[in-house]
């Protein structure tokens, strides 16, 4: 197991890893023949209307583009697709990557950011797929059908895998690990019987730096709020709330811990109202991620609890980094980009045989980041320090 304190900064040419990620999928749609050698690319208006995203973005996207020599700008024309994939296909290498949710998500982008500054050959193509929206059974399924269908790719590539399905998708990554496919999993350690290398978080010491915050601020009631997945980053942050409470002595009350099984808005209201209507209500409260933490949030604030003064939040991702002074939610920054970087080495490693045979495990930290939804709880604590009665 390696555990990496010293995350390294990696430079883009616009700083954007959304604007990133929409050059990626501008520069697979040129891959794809979509737009030709000395043809001009779509107006900037019709390319933010197909990618979901502003023009602005799409603006800077094509700026990323232009400093790789993809395509040419010329002041009042649109740009000109300048270098064709020529390669034959037996020579080219890919990286066939599977990202949550979408490429316009943070994480994902951030993720993405990195596996470009991995420093990658230009031989290497990245093909993306991701979830649509919807359902989980149809986010499950469309996992299924992109690990499924590589197995009858002929084409030298490696896989980077963000694992939802398990299950459902054990059959494909079976086959995959059968004709020795380089895999790395990202965020969620391996299915039991596939072995494989993993980059993600120490959540487990992470969970329990957060929840040791809160005890250290003086309280005594943390709750914590999950969800019903099974997956490993969410068992590890709840056994790092665990260890906390032991490390200060706190007896664990598992009227405390509440899981929303809805995964909707309603969901999370009917999770805030059965911690409000404990006996003895909680003066803090861990959200095992930070989607979960901000619909806490703005449920607290209409029902007239002001936060951090009645209730300290605290989440975990980082999702707000990128709005200036990264939002009002003390939380532990997960490192997404370095996750990608060194699961691009891994995979490209594994691809051209420079790889030990053991099987790599990177834990990446997780700082906490105070952002002023967490102080002391507003009732005083007993002078031995034990629980408010």
């Amino acid at each position: 197991m390696v555990h990496l304190n010293q995350p390294r900064k990696l430079a883009s040419a616009t700083g954007s890893p959304l604007a990133s990620s929409i050059a990626l999928r501008i520069t697979e749609m040129i891959h794809s023949g979509a737009f030709g050698q000395g043809h001009q690319l779509p107006s900037e208006r019709n390319l933010a209307k197909e990618l979901a995203v502003s023009r602005g973005v799409v603006r800077l996207a094509l700026k990323e583009l232009a400093s790789h020599g993809l395509i040419e700008s010329k002041t009042n024309c649109r740009p000109i697709i300048a270098k064709p994939n020529t390669r034959e296909p037996n020579q080219l290498r890919s990286i066939r990557i599977w990202l949550w949710p979408n490429m316009a998500d943070f994480a994902a982008a951030s993720i993405m950011k990195g596996i470009q500054g991995a420093g990658l050959d230009e031989s290497v193509r990245l093909v993306v797929g991701h979830a649509p929206g919807g359902n989980w059974d149809s986010i499950y399924e469309a996992e299924r059908r992109f690990l499924s269908s590589l197995a009858s790719e002929t084409e030298t590539f490696g896989v980077i895998v963000w694992l939802l399905g398990h299950h459902r998708s054990f059959e494909a990554l079976r086959a995959l690990r059968e004709k020795n496919v380089p895999m790395v999993f990202i965020d969620r350690l391996p299915p039991a019987g596939i072995d494989s290398d993993y980059v993600g978080t120490n959540n487990e010491s992470a969970a329990r730096t957060g929840v040791r915050h809160l005890l250290g601020l003086g309280h005594r009631r943390v709750a914590l709020l999950t969800n019903i997945d099974t997956c490993s980053a969410v068992r590890e942050r709840e056994s790092g709330y665990r260890r906390a409470l032991a490390d200060y002595g706190v007896p664990l009350d598992e009227n405390l811990i509440l899981r929303d099984s809805i995964d909707e808005p309603e969901g999370v209201e009917q999770l805030v109202e059965s911690m409000l209507s404990l006996k003895e209500r909680p003066t803090a409260v861990f959200c095992i991620n930070d989607h979960l933490a901000l619909q806490v949030q703005e449920a607290l604030t209409t029902r007239n609890i002001q936060i951090p003064e009645r209730m300290s939040v605290l989440g975990f991702d980082g999702l707000l980094r990128w709005v200036p002074r990264g939002g009002s939610l003390t939380t532990l920054n997960q490192d997404f980009e370095r996750m990608g970087q060194l699961a691009a080495e891994l995979v490209i490693e594994r691809m051209t045989g420079s790889a030990p045979s053991a099987y790599k495990h990177y834990l990446l930290d997780a700082p906490l980041a105070d952002n002023g939804s967490t102080a002391p709880p507003a009732i005083s604590l007993p002078s031995n320090g034990g629980i408010l009665r």
